[in-house]
């Protein structure tokens, strides 16, 4: 496939040795950005591989690159990529799966791979700080059911007035949201609505937290 959009690929080859080729390719302009996460797999017909996700520099033929991964280990056993001839591939969907988000899996009711993963073995080149951050606002807006999402918010510490612009809520609904909000508060054995309400968001998030370690 020729293509100057973002594509996938699975990869079977050390960290290192995937880590060094990807930057070459960076330094020589090819691709812009790099992510890949890698499974470790408990499967024994399976091998440990890397799912990677790369934004290309300019058009490029997909079909070259396996060679450039051609990898020898002292076993004697040679690994490289596999790619797919349609391998478009989009950044929240990649790193979704990447990471094997379970909420994500099952929302695409997807089987989660016999795998450990393993995110010391991850591999970022480039800023994907804002991609992640994406990512991560489509799993809580598209993955979750209401109640799930809101509580998610509430134990990440998020105040309620976070919570009604994160969730983009209709002045219609405030009402039942602050109900849930405080229902989820209570279940974390957090009293004192009143008092919560005249909270800064500083002291909220402290207090979240200190209840988060006693648990």
């Amino acid at each position: 496939m020729v293509t100057s959009m973002p594509f996938g690929f699975i990869s079977y080859n050390s960290q290192a040795f995937l880590r060094s080729t990807l930057e070459r390719f960076i330094s020589e302009s090819i691709f812009v950005r790099c992510a890949c996460w890698f499974h470790e797999s408990l499967d024994s017909n399976s091998k440990n591989h890397y799912h990677c996700w790369v934004e290309p520099a300019r058009q490029i033929d997909t079909s070259v690159l396996p060679s450039r991964f051609d990898e020898i280990f002292d076993s004697g056993v040679r690994a490289s990529i596999a790619i797919r001839p349609r391998c478009k591939s989009d950044w929240n969907n990649a790193y979704l799966y990447g990471i094997h988000d379970s909420d994500y899996l099952a929302f695409k009711g997807l089987q989660k791979e016999q795998v450990n993963i393993k995110s010391g073995f991850h591999i970022y080149l480039g800023d994907f700080t804002a991609d992640i951050a994406q990512a991560n606002s489509y799993r809580l807006h598209k993955c979750l059911a209401p109640y799930q999402r809101l509580k998610e918010l509430v134990q990440g510490g998020k105040s309620l007035e976070e919570v009604y612009t994160i969730l983009r809520t209709p002045f219609a609904q405030f009402y039942t949201v602050k109900q849930a909000y405080y229902s989820i508060l209570r279940d974390m054995h957090i009293s004192a609505p009143k008092t919560l309400i005249e909270m800064s968001d500083s002291d909220f998030r402290l207090l979240i937290e200190s209840e988060r370690e006693k648990k």
